[in-house]
């Protein structure tokens, strides 16, 4: 059975995504590309069906390397002193 907290916080949290998503490609002029919905919420994943509810991202493949680099400057930039 799926706990409606759970469920209810990983909604927010696909909320939150999108709309960070759209003001970062927003801020690079490609605004109108990503358009279309990006992440969605699972009640449930296929390798924890009994875990937490999970935020899945559908970028295409130009996006998700733009986030993968993205990400990996954060990182970086977090380690360096």
């Amino acid at each position: 059975m799926r706990d409606p907290e759970l469920v209810s916080c990983a909604q927010r949290a696909a909320a939150e995504l999108e709309r960070a998503w759209a003001h970062w490609r927003a801020g690079r002029g490609r605004g109108d590309a990503g358009a279309e919905s990006v992440a969605s919420y699972v009640a449930h994943s296929l390798d924890h069906p009994w875990g937490r509810p999970r935020v899945v991202l559908g970028l295409d493949a130009e996006d998700a390397r733009e986030l993968a680099a993205l990400l990996q400057r954060q990182e970086v930039g977090e380690h360096v002193w």
